[in-house]
């Protein structure tokens, strides 16, 4: 029931404004845009989850997990060395082969690009390490 002035809560609209919803799976939370749906693909091995954008499905969230020996992943090396070494493969190849000459900053006949801009350890609350990668994929049209 609404009070005189305000406007009634006929469609259930939920009381987080932040934009987010949590995601809670098996050793992992996340916050993921109230606007995104689950999605069904299973683009690599050991997808736990994967969350797309309603309205640009390009735009997506996984979390991975695969099985390791390690104990800790400071066992892996550096930040920015785990990255190039271990996820390297989610940015897939380029598919078009042909010359081109290097337009939008690409080298020569290059189409596409993966860039690290930054890698770094960070520890959650519990003690736990884990790493953080930004990178920045651009392809040509």
């Amino acid at each position: 029931m609404a009070a005189y002035g305000d406007g009634a809560n006929i469609f259930g609209r939920t009381g987080n404004q932040t934009g987010y919803m949590p995601f809670v799976g098996k050793d992992f939370a996340v916050n993921i845009p109230t606007k995104w749906r689950p999605s069904l693909e299973k683009d690599f091995k050991g997808i736990q989850m994967r969350y797309e954008d309603n309205f640009f499905p390009v735009n997506n969230l996984m979390v991975i997990t695969l099985p390791t020996d390690k104990s800790s992943i400071t066992d892996f090396g550096p930040p920015d060395k785990f990255t190039m070494e271990n996820l390297s493969y989610l940015l897939g190849k380029q598919s078009y082969s042909g010359e081109t000459i290097s337009e939008g900053g690409f080298a020569p006949n290059r189409v596409s690009a993966a860039s690290l801009l930054e890698a770094e350890e960070e520890t959650d609350k519990k003690g736990k390490k884990y790493y953080k990668a930004h990178l920045l994929t651009r392809t040509g049209q």
